[in-house]
């Protein structure tokens, strides 16, 4: 698979739109946490691999060649034919010999009536576009697999990023309880807790990281990578746009390459109806030759014509089947517009249902946390609060963070369906979300 793939399908645009742009900063809270040595990969070099190494768009090289090898046969003309015909021998009484033979050498081949080569051609022709157009279909599902996967590994590593903040906050709470219990201001019994939690963030850390390996593998296998070298991907998960409006999204989906295959069926078929036309116009055989009598000793040119009678009422079933397969392919296409209408509808208010929880998230919910948790923190440690506020009111915050990453996600996931579905990449279409980027801060 060539680059130029890329080039021509603009593909890497098309779905790649939302995620470049993500990735254009690298999101400070998901890099802080990752050793020197990590080798990250871009969404760009990830696409790449995948048109260059992906089975499933090699396969077109060969559908290609067949449509190639189809187009040679539909240009030719008919063939000719040489016939040898031997009468009168071998038979009783006076022809019982070779004397009265006769010897017929005949040349014959078919005169087409009615266009039949261009319209062969013109089939062909069609077939070819309609290959372009299912690569291109099928370029769209596998880039739209690309981002799904690189949106995956993106939201667990701050997933990972999280898990370590909040096991530094697990250690630093162990710390503050035990040296409360150890000046007797404190049960034993909350240092037992505040172990039994601090363990239980380590398991998070690992769970995690666990969790982000297997995300890495999956995506790598998208270009047959079992063991990928890269640790991390870049991008920021945090960096979204608006939603552009339903409408426009619906005035895309006409030149979705989904609906374009349909229209490239609808060439096929058309132009096989009317290769079925050409039939109304019947072929005429013809042969020449010469026959050599030996009763007489001498010979004769000969020659034939035939021509078959009733041809238009004999093809008229095939024009009608014909036909009917041109009207029902326009039928599918309406179907799967209402589809593709449906399935569009229900991403983009998925996708704005996210943005707005991203948005609450981050101006309503987790900085009052943040706020809370210092605050909880004070009074803890003054002997106002107990350990049980400030543990509760860090899972809250642990609880949002998770919240906000899962709502980011959600929404970029959408997003590729979106640009997937219409072949439009979402970034040109709308102008930048209401809202700005925070990081959560440990």
């Amino acid at each position: 698979m060539k680059y130029s793939f890329m080039n021509e399908y603009l593909c890497l645009w098309v779905l790649g739109a939302s995620a470049l742009a993500m990735g254009a900063v690298s999101n400070t809270y998901a890099v802080q946490n990752e050793p020197a040595e990590a080798f990250p990969i871009t969404l760009e070099r990830a696409i790449k691999q995948t048109l260059a190494n992906n089975p499933q768009l090699h396969e077109f090289d060969f559908k290609r060649q067949i449509v190639a090898g189809d187009a040679k046969t539909a240009e030719l003309r008919p063939g000719y034919s040489l016939g040898v015909e031997l009468e009168n021998f071998l038979g009783n009484s006076e022809v019982s010999g070779i004397t009265d033979a006769e010897l017929t050498l005949t040349l014959s081949s078919v005169i087409e009536l009615g266009d039949k080569v261009d319209a062969r051609k013109r089939i062909t022709h069609a077939q070819r576009q309609q290959v372009i157009v299912q690569k291109k279909v099928r370029s769209l599902d596998i880039l739209s697999e690309v981002m799904r996967r690189y949106i995956d590994v993106l939201a667990q590593q701050e997933t990972v990023s999280m898990v370590n903040d909040a096991e530094q906050l697990a250690r630093y709470t162990y710390q503050a309880v035990l040296t409360r219990v150890e000046a007797g201001a404190s049960p034993q019994l909350e240092i037992k807790r505040a172990q039994a939690a601090l363990a239980q963030t380590r398991l998070s850390v690992l769970t995690a990281n666990q969790s982000l390996q297997a995300s890495i593998n999956s995506l790598a296998i998208m270009w047959g990578d079992k063991t990928p070298a890269f640790t991390r991907v870049t991008g920021n998960l945090f960096s979204l746009t608006a939603s552009p409006p339903l409408n426009d999204l619906i005035s895309a989906l006409s030149m979705s390459p989904y609906i374009q295959e349909y229209a490239q069926q609808t060439r096929v078929q058309d132009a096989q109806l009317r290769l079925t036309q050409t039939g109304d116009k019947p072929n005429i055989s013809w042969s020449a030759g010469i026959r050599r009598i030996n009763g007489i000793d001498e010979s004769a040119f000969v020659a034939g014509a035939s021509v078959p009678l009733f041809s238009q009422q004999r093809n008229l079933g095939q024009y009608e089947a014909q036909k009917a397969r041109l009207d029902q392919i326009e039928q599918q296409k309406q179907a799967s517009l209402r589809s593709l209408y449906h399935q569009v509808n229900q991403a983009l208010d998925a996708r704005n249902r996210a943005l707005l929880e991203v948005e609450t998230f981050q101006n309503d919910i987790i900085p009052p946390l943040q706020e809370a948790l210092v605050m909880v923190e004070q009074a803890y440690s003054d002997g106002r609060f107990s350990y049980l506020e400030w543990v509760s009111t860090r899972q809250d915050m642990l609880q949002a963070q998770q919240a906000l990453i899962q709502s980011a996600k959600n929404a970029h996931q959408r997003g590729a369906d979106i640009e997937a579905l219409t072949g439009q990449p979402i970034l040109l279409r709308a102008q930048p979300a209401p809202f700005t980027t925070i990081f959560i801060e440990k």
